[in-house]
Order: structure tokens, then C-alpha cells, then sequence
């Protein structure tokens, strides 16, 4: 199945079952205990939103930001990210500060590379090399002594595994989804971290998996999803990737979607 079949699937799941949730950042449709699984890396082809327009750099730009451990905020704007700004400006922490100093906090890269003295990038790429049949290939971002975050942390831990026909595949765990933000973007994100690992072990990306706790749609999102799931799915893009590119020297250009076809934008809300 296509990933963008599952995700549509996945969002009129969401529509029919969910529950009204008052949150902190407004009212949602809630579900708990989903699951999508994306195959189409193993094509050759790379898992973005067709019927909408998607802007991956800004996302591998997010990616290349975590990669060397950020938690300045110009720093993702170095690499073309500025999804962190809405947040990191309400953070308290950061109010009155310049620009040049505002952060983000300890957030996802800066746990991948520094976790009680860790660097938990490096030691996954070395173990899948050294031992890839082990179980132990994990990353997190979950600390729960950690306050120094203008946000919790999303996506908590992923778990890589190396098939015996060379394959990576990687299972992420998010306790809190936002599926028209999100998602889309986060598995954007893992699919392009799959990519560099892979080939930096030598491997290929299989299968990617997210397995989602809370689950949910804004309510200001509701009429434009309507309008999405009414638009046609169209192929998938394939995608190249710079062979020396690693996880201490990528940038978003080591990564192009070749032939990227999709619908018009559409100009879903940004909750904070």
C-alpha cells in the first residue's frame, strides 16, 4: 500500500472515531494506539504528501540541525528551518532575548548526540556495523528529569533493525501527533535519517514504522482535511542522495526528490 493511501486512511479513522480532547493549544479529535507502516523507501521512492504540497528542505534542514546536536535557534535557520520559531518565541526562556541567542533547549539532536555523555548517534551507526543482528539499536529523546525544553519532545524513540537481506528498518514511537503538521513532516525526517544510515552502514532503507499514542486533528483543521482526502493521490517521487554524506556532514542539499508531482498548498493553521 502507498503511504499516502495509509495516511489518508489513517486520517478518516481519525474523522470517524476520534474523541473531542480540550487541550492546551485548543480543541482536537483524539485517537490513541495507531500505527502506519511506509514500504515505499525500498522502491526507491520517497514518502511525501502528493495531494498537497510538501517543503522537505525546510524539514532537512530541521534534520541537519538535529544531526549536530542544535539547540540554537539559528542554527536551524542556518539550514532553512524556521518551524521552530512560533515555539521557541513562546518559550519564557527566551523572552527578551536577541535572536542570536534563543533556543530550543535539549530537545531531539541534542539528546541524539549528548545523553549523559553519549553520543547516541555515533554509538547506533557503530553497532549496526559492529553488531547488526542486536536488538539494542535505539535512539531517545526522552528524559524525564529534563526541563530545559521549550517543548516536550514528540517523537521519543525510534529502534533501528537490520534484516538479514541488508535492509534497515526503523520503528519510531511519538506520544503526541499532530497528523496535518506533524506526521507528515516527521516521516519525512526518519525517512532521510534511514537513508543516511543506511548507507553509511553499508545497508539499504526497508521499512518505516510509526506507532503513534496520542493521535489527533486540530479543530481548525477539520474543513481544509475535508478538502485534501476530496484530491487525488499521485506517484511518489524517486529520490537521490549523496553517497558521502554522513550524519555528522549532512545538509539539506545531500537530499532531492526527483519529479515531485502534487496537488496546491494548502495553508493548514500552526497551533503553538
Amino acid at each position: 500500500m502507498s503511504f499516502e493511501i495509509a495516511y489518508k486512511r489513517l486520517l478518516h479513522a481519525v474523522l470517524d472515531e476520534g474523541l473531542v480532547k480540550n487541550t492546551r493549544n485548543g480543541p482536537t479529535l483524539q485517537t490513541f494506539g495507531k500505527m502506519i507502516t511506509i514500504r515505499d523507501l525500498k522502491l526507491g521512492k520517497f514518502p511525501i504528501l502528493t495531494s498537497r504540497k510538501m517543503f522537505y528542505k525546510p524539514v532537512l534542514g530541521e534534520l541537519a540541525a538535529f544531526l549536530r546536536g542544535a539547540t540554537l535557534l539559528q542554527t536551524f535557520k542556518h539550514f532553512g528551518c524556521n518551524y521552530w520559531d512560533a515555539n521557541a518565541n513562546a518559550w519564557s526562556y527566551n523572552k527578551g532575548r536577541p535572536e542570536s541567542q534563543k533556543e530550543i533547549g535539549n530537545l531531539y539532536g541534542a539528546k541524539w548526540r549528548e545523553y549523559n555523555g553519549v553520543d547516541q548517534l555515533a554509538r547506533l551507526v557503530q553497532g549496526l556495523i559492529d553488531d547488526p543482528m542486536s536488538r539494542r539499536h535505539v535512539l531517545t529523546t526522552f528524559d524525564p528529569s529534563e526541563t530545559y525544553q521549550c517543548l516536550p519532545p514528540c517523537h521519543l524513540l525510534a529502534q533501528f533493525n537490520c534484516t538479514g537481506g541488508g535492509d534497515l528498518d526503523c520503528v519510531v514511537y511519538m506520544r503526541s501527533v499532530d497528523l496535518i503538521h506533524g506526521l507528515p513532516s516527521d516521516i519525512i525526517l526518519y525517512a532521510a535519517l534511514m537513508v543516511i544510515v543506511a548507507n553509511q552502514i553499508g545497508g539499504a532503507p526497508g521499512k518505516l514504522v510509526f506507532a503513534l499514542g496520542d493521535a489527533h486533528i486540530y479543530e481548525n483543521h477539520q474543513k481544509l482535511i475535508y478538502e485534501y482526502l476530496e484530491r487525488q493521490s499521485l506517484d511518489l517521487p524517486y529520490y537521490t542522495f549523496n553517497k558521502k554524506a554522513t550524519i555528522d556532514t549532512f545538509i539539506p542539499d545531500d537530499l532531492d526528490v526527483l519529479e515531485y508531482k502534487h496537488g496546491e498548498r494548502i495553508d493548514f493553521p500552526f497551533n503553538v
